[in-house]
């Protein structure tokens, strides 16, 4: 009888232990709980719009991705910090948003600087270097009356960068002189070579301002290889100024 009572209870210790043992490897403990939180939507949204934003180097056009994108953003931050418990993607949410609005403000300044500062499509760019007198010969060089003819043909049009030089009439000017410096009789002698200065006659009821900076003239050139004393070359009628 003793030994059923003790063959019972050590059948009693294994089955408990039996159990203790299944049950160890069955319970979810609460440090081994995974922290789940869904991804919104507008995270995803707005980090991809982010990566497009760079589309806006192309083209203005594009601005619209990262509008977009800060929209999505901003609608995701504001769920996330509603429901921090439910929803996940802070980090990604920000990261779009920021990625938005430095890209576009990025490409909207490099498409400022390209529409204010390259050359319209279509001319070709010189200088006054280029347009100066043949020091072996003194004469206008070939190349320079070939590009003339060109340009009156329709073929093509210059651009020249040159300073304004002063005028009387400082509002509504149609005709100036431009030249490689803003005043050439301060630092060289009284007599300028002939080349050194352009006339520019603006054409298609253009008119400007008088101003001390760079100004950018296209058009047609025009070469008078033997003006009259203290007559100019070059003449350009320019249908471009900026």
């Amino acid at each position: 009888m003793a030994v059923d009572k003790d063959d019972k209870r050590k059948r009693t210790e294994f089955d408990d232990a039996l159990r203790g043992y299944y049950q160890d490897h069955d319970e979810v403990r609460p440090d081994e709980l995974v922290d789940y939180r869904s991804l919104t939507a507008e995270s995803v949204g707005s980090l991809v719009l982010g990566f497009l934003s760079v589309l806006t180097f192309i083209s203005m056009l594009f601005v619209v991705f990262p509008l977009m994108g800060m929209v999505l953003g901003i609608i995701a931050i504001r769920k996330i910090l509603n429901a921090p418990e439910a929803l996940g993607g802070l980090g990604i949410s920000s990261v779009g948003v920021a990625l938005c609005f430095f890209i576009s403000i990025s490409g909207c300044c490099y498409q400022y600087y390209v529409s204010s500062y390259d050359i319209p499509a279509g001319y070709r760019e010189i200088d006054f270097e280029f347009l100066a007198e043949d020091p072996r010969t003194g004469q206008i060089k070939p190349e320079v009356l070939l590009l003339a003819e060109t340009t009156q043909r329709n073929e093509a049009r210059i651009f020249i960068e040159g300073f304004m030089q002063p005028t009387r009439n400082m509002d509504n000017v149609t005709e100036f002189m431009i030249g490689a410096t803003l005043d050439r009789s301060k630092f060289a002698p009284p007599k300028p070579s002939k080349t050194e200065f352009i006339r520019v006659k603006l054409t298609g009821g253009l008119t400007t301002s008088y101003r001390s900076t760079l100004v950018g003239v296209g058009g047609v050139l025009q070469v008078n290889p033997n003006p009259e004393p203290g007559g100019l070359v070059y003449r350009i009628d320019a249908d471009f100024i900026r």
